[in-house]
């Protein structure tokens, strides 16, 4: 296969970065994407909250800066811990002392996310270069430190989403339904509707995103496993789009009528599933101490409210079974008490309802159509070498990826 095929997917639709160690057009892609969807998340939820200190709706000012901040402390901390734990590692992307100040002025400003996704790009076009050059080392070297990177902002983001997307876009949703055609049109009117459900229509398709990319991710950095194929990881997305969609709605549903009581059957989700992860040991084998497997049970746990991502190599068709069967029976409740205690004149009473029951079916279809057509397992690992070379792949640093995320 040629060169420039592998490089533009032009003819390979799976792609084995680590076996090439090629930084193609796809991969910009992706990482120009992801920004996009960052900036386009905070740039709604920014002026959600100038909308609602405008409006003088001071609670609502209050949570929606509440969840923007706190993700972003939160962020800027695990993050400079990464950044400082990867002082000790030879093999890590290198860091001058100016290096060390932007990170730091950055971090500061809250844009510690966008550093990573800069750094994956500069790593990755540098790579790329290189490989154009036939500098086969240099290609190797700064693809392996586009790893580093990209395996680090992938967990960042998927953290950020379940910090600050999916509470955001609940609040947001919630807010949309106590706002009614008849109220003062100075205040709701319609431009107001129109800003916030495009502000969650972002965080939802971010969210998915995030998913998707971490999933995509994980494989990016294992020598030894196929990784995800543009289709695969269109269909995930997609899979995660609509039953985050369903999830989204049915606790926005029951907000509507139940309003703070969502956040207990929220913190009873996360606390049930941050006690089954820790009891099962989930993380025993990645995590180095008790207090770092604390640490991702809680980080899964939140991100478990919403979706199930695999903790472990080992099949998944019995988590997901047994997941999204308690996932479900938990939505049907708080849809059925929505419709027992709302005002059925409402506008979204059958349309909300019918939407999640749609939703979660077609999110179920590409899920199927995942893992019985598109999953990596579905095709065979090439042994293709890099021209003018023996198939000698080089590991990546083992810390690039798990070691990072394990040390919350």
């Amino acid at each position: 296969m040629a060169q420039n095929s592998i490089l533009d997917g032009s003819e390979d639709e799976v792609d084995f970065p680590p076996n090439y160690y090629i930084y193609r057009v796809i991969d910009i892609m992706f990482v120009t994407f992801s920004i996009s969807t960052l900036l386009l998340d905070w740039g709604f939820d920014i002026g959600a909250a100038y909308n609602h200190w405008h409006h003088d709706d001071y609670a609502w000012f209050t949570l929606t800066i509440i969840f923007m901040g706190s993700s972003s402390l939160a962020i800027m901390v695990v993050s400079l811990r990464w950044y400082i734990k990867d002082m000790a590692n030879d093999n890590g992307p290198p860091a001058s002392k100016f290096k060390w100040v932007a990170r730091i002025f950055f971090l500061l400003l809250q844009l510690g996310p966008l550093v990573r996704y800069y750094d994956t790009l500069k790593f990755g076009l540098k790579s790329r270069m290189y490989w154009k050059r036939g500098d086969t080392q240099r290609q190797k070297q700064f693809y392996t430190w586009m790893l580093y990177e990209d395996a680090d902002s992938v967990f960042l983001r998927m953290f950020e989403c379940f910090m600050e997307s999916a509470p955001q876009l609940i609040l947001q949703l919630y807010i949309l339904t106590q706002i009614q055609a008849a109220d003062d049109s100075s205040k709701y009117g319609k431009t107001t509707r129109y800003l916030i459900f495009c502000g969650s229509i972002t965080s939802l398709v971010s969210l998915a995103w995030g998913v998707m990319a971490y999933a995509r991710g994980c494989r990016f950095t294992q020598l030894e496993k196929n990784n995800i194929s543009l289709l695969g990881s269109s269909v995930i997305f997609l899979w995660h789009l609509f039953c985050l969609a369903a999830r989204v709605t049915a606790l926005v549903l029951f907000a509507s009528c139940f309003r703070m009581v969502v956040m207990w059957v929220c913190l009873g989700h996360w606390a049930v599933m941050a006690i089954c992860l820790l009891l099962f040991r989930a993380f025993k084998e990645a995590c180095t101490s008790i207090f770092s497997e604390f640490l991702m049970s809680v980080v899964f746990g939140v991100v478990y409210i919403f979706v199930f991502l695999n903790y472990k190599d080992e099949p998944t068709r019995w988590k997901y079974m047994a997941y999204y069967t308690v996932w479900e029976i938990e939505n049907v409740v708080l849809v059925v008490m929505f419709l027992f205690y709302a005002d059925s004149a409402v506008w979204y009473y059958i349309p909300a309802v019918v939407f999640h029951i749609v939703a979660f079916a077609v999110g179920l279809v590409f899920m199927g159509i995942y893992y019985t057509q598109l999953h990596p397992t579905k095709y065979a690992l090439p042994t293709l070498s890099l021209p003018g070379e023996q198939n000698n792949l080089t590991q990546p640093p083992e810390d690039t990826h798990q070691a990072n995320q394990t040390e919350l």
